[in-house]
């Protein structure tokens, strides 16, 4: 099994399910949150408040890893910074 962690910061918790489920991920069988499935790979995450450099202001980062074979995790963490990097719009 192989790994690979993302930290994302700047897209809600909502968007970033929907882009796994875009990738044919589901809520985790297992109750388990926050994680989801897909039949080669699955990701679970969790949040935390960082604070931005040179002010006040905090961002929620989501720490994200995905588990799977290594073509998997590969084409699944390199599909969702691809859909991440558009922001949403």
């Amino acid at each position: 099994m192989t790994t690979a962690s993302l930290s994302i910061r700047g897209l809600p918790e909502w968007l970033i399910r929907d882009y796994l489920a875009a990738m044919g991920a589901e809520p985790s069988p297992d109750g388990d949150a926050p994680r989801m499935v897909a039949p080669t790979w699955s990701v679970s995450w969790g949040r935390q408040m960082v604070q931005i450099a040179g002010g006040g202001l905090q961002l929620t980062q989501f720490d994200m890893e995905f588990r799977g074979d290594a073509a998997a995790v590969a084409e699944a963490s390199e599909a969702f910074l691809k859909k991440a990097q558009r922001g949403g719009g």
